[in-house]
């Protein structure tokens, strides 16, 4: 507990580590609420428009994922690495993303759903990764912004002009946008939704959802390539990072009202509110660990930031593990293992004294913690896994 927090790796910033770890660590609480009929707002997801603070959480890795992409390209290229070698590495990255995606989604069929997802978080991750990757390795950071910038116009003149049949251009109500349309056209009834009626889909991570959401990945490697100047001292990074970031959740507050926030189909106007308060998160954490050395505080999240896939992966195989494991009662009821803990454990007194949605979000609590301590271990033996 004695030891200096420092950087695992010489240039590498240890603010980073601590954003992507208490990213992480808030993942992890939204994900496993004890009862999901008890759930304070800002933990749970807006039901359709709307940002809340759980809808930040994901863009705020992809954004993470982006900064920490030109720092670890930069340091590859200086070094000597041929773009052949970068570019195995590459696909070795993206293809282990996306098979610890399909091990997730095999737990998600068993537990939930009842059939197996093509999409999801690590495999949105992957294919951020990847094609971000390849844009960085044929631009440079007048390319790398005009992707930015095109990614989203496109993707912005798909949900307000093209139309769904039967429906009018600009729809984006669920099941009723073009981006379900899509989704379901190449994916079926594999979506995470399913409307028998309409016989279409959704899905949080769709595939024609991912183009915005390359704009947030490159939105984060925009940000590297700004706190990697060395012409620029610290406080001057805070500034550009704090005046951008309140400019664009500026620009997303106007913008919301010709398309609505909307983490489900990543609008554009979500991708500039959520990268704004991104960038100002991460000026802050700028300015307090790596500026004014304030790190004991940061310590749990750094832990969890130097294996957050780790704890990610880990974390959901435990959770849906213990909705999957179930059984049958005296009576004939199905028992689930999460709910069996959660009733003895937490339920069973915890509303009484604090009500019930403190009890479920303690549940949440304890993830936080179980895998912060497994993370903690990992870190003190200097094991990190990488992906």
């Amino acid at each position: 507990m004695g030891e200096t927090l420092e950087p695992i790796k010489p240039g590498r910033l240890l603010s980073l580590d601590a954003f992507r770890g208490l990213t992480i660590a808030a993942m992890l609480l939204v994900n496993n609420a004890g009862d999901w009929g008890h759930v304070f707002p800002p933990l749970s997801h807006a039901e359709w428009h709307g940002c809340t603070a759980t809808d930040l959480i994901f863009p705020f890795f992809l954004f993470i994922m982006g900064v920490a992409m030109t720092f670890s390209f930069s340091k590859r290229l200086a070094r000597g690495d041929s773009r052949t070698l970068l570019f195995t590495h590459i696909v070795r990255r993206s293809v282990i993303l996306y098979i610890l995606n399909c091990i997730i989604m095999i737990f998600v069929a068993g537990a939930y759903l009842g059939h197996f997802r093509f999409v999801g978080v690590l495999a949105r991750i992957a294919v951020c990764y990847f094609f971000v990757s390849i844009i960085m390795l044929n631009t440079g950071l007048r390319g790398q912004a005009m992707w930015t910038v095109w990614l989203l116009a496109v993707y912005y003149f798909i949900l307000k002009f093209i139309p769904v049949p039967g429906q009018h251009p600009g729809s984006l109500e669920r099941f009723a946008n073009i981006a379900d349309y899509v989704d379901t056209k190449l994916l079926g009834s594999s979506l995470y939704e399913w409307n028998e009626q309409l016989k279409m889909g959704h899905d949080p991570e769709g595939i024609l959802s991912t183009i915005p959401a390359l704009s947030s990945t490159l939105a984060g490697v925009l940000c590297g390539h700004w706190l990697r100047q060395k012409n620029r001292n610290g406080f001057e990074k805070v500034a550009g990072m704090s005046v951008a970031g309140t400019l664009l959740i500026i620009v997303a507050g106007l913008w919301k009202y010709d398309i609505p926030f909307n983490k489900n189909l990543w609008t554009p106007s979500y991708v500039l509110h959520t990268t704004g308060w991104a960038l100002l998160c991460l000026a802050v954490c700028y300015w307090l660990i790596d500026i004014k050395n304030y790190r004991r505080w940061a310590k749990p999240f750094v832990v969890y930031g130097t294996n957050a896939i780790t704890a990610y992966f880990g974390a959901s195989i435990m959770a849906y593990a213990t909705v999957w494991i179930r059984w049958h009662d005296a009576a004939g009821n199905t028992v689930y293992l999460k709910y069996f803990i959660y009733d003895h454990l937490y339920k069973s007194w915890i509303p009484s004294i604090f009500g019930h949605y403190v009890s479920s979000a303690c549940w949440g609590m304890t993830y936080v913690i179980i895998w912060c301590a497994l993370m903690w271990i990992l870190y003190r033996k200097r094991i990190f896994i990488k992906v």
